[in-house]
């Protein structure tokens, strides 16, 4: 099943943050068609049961933003500009070892400056997945400069550097470790629907949501943190560069109902 493309409000990718007490840097969708809605709702308490949220994903699979339905909701869908409530848990879902061909390009090879349009084609032809950008035994200076095109010795090096901090993150920021949870603070998270005040992902998944849904959700790195990642005010690194991840929620409550 293919969604329609949903509606959104483009904002600064600059800024990264992840729930309350910090603002977020997001995207708004919001989906008008009642029905459309209401075929997210599929495969009620069924893992593999993976619905993509973006326009245009041939594998549902490998959508860069997939909801899963855990229990359904039996309220009101919040229209955008609603102050809703969700409880949520936010985990590093996986690591780039699992990026296909496009995510490498879409997420990586297009944030290393003056790459993209050198060697999007190389990278597509030689099937620069995230297992081989990752491995320090395929992805040398040699491979980069003869079957990737980057010749300019300095670029090379560039991108060479760029691959070993992303397999260097990896041990420090293993599968599974929670990064932020609205339990950890004993409340529910307030927001406004559509107003930038969470990351794309969550305001897509939100606008799909009942009120008393609990869901799951797994986005790719260019529709959560991006290439910053998100740190705290003293520096610690939270949420690192291109991560993926997986959040758990609960929408509580909506003033739109």
């Amino acid at each position: 099943m293919k969604l329609r493309q949903l509606s959104i409000l483009s904002v600064s990718s600059g800024i990264a943050a992840a729930f309350a007490p910090t603002e977020l840097v997001a995207l708004t969708a919001h989906h008008s068609n009642q029905k459309k809605k209401n075929c997210l709702f599929l495969g009620i308490g069924n893992d593999a049961s993976w619905i993509s949220l973006v326009n245009d994903v041939s594998d549902e699979s490998n959508s860069p933003v997939k909801k899963s339905l855990v229990k359904e909701g039996d309220g009101e869908i919040p229209i955008a500009g609603s102050r809703v409530e969700i409880e949520y848990r936010g985990t590093i879902h996986s690591n780039q070892s699992s990026w296909t061909v496009d995510d490498v390009l879409e997420c990586w090879l297009n944030n290393q400056q003056g790459l993209y349009d050198l060697s999007a084609k190389p990278f597509l032809d030689n099937n620069i997945d995230g297992s081989m950008l990752l491995n320090e035994q395929i992805f040398t200076e040699d491979f980069v400069s003869a079957k990737l095109g980057v010749s300019n010795k300095i670029q090379c090096k560039k991108t060479i550097m760029a691959a070993k901090r992303l397999r260097k993150q990896i041990d420090k920021f293993p599968v599974g470790i929670e990064f932020d949870s609205s339990f950890s603070r004993g409340k529910p998270f307030e927001f406004v629907l559509g107003k930038g005040k969470v990351i794309k992902a969550m305001d897509m998944l939100v606008s799909t949501m009942k009120v008393g849904e609990q869901a799951k959700i797994i986005c790719r790195s260019d529709y959560g943190y991006g290439k910053e990642g998100y740190r705290k005010v003293n520096g610690d690194v939270m949420i690192p560069p291109y991560a993926i991840l997986s959040f758990d929620i609960t929408l509580v409550s909506s003033d739109s109902e």
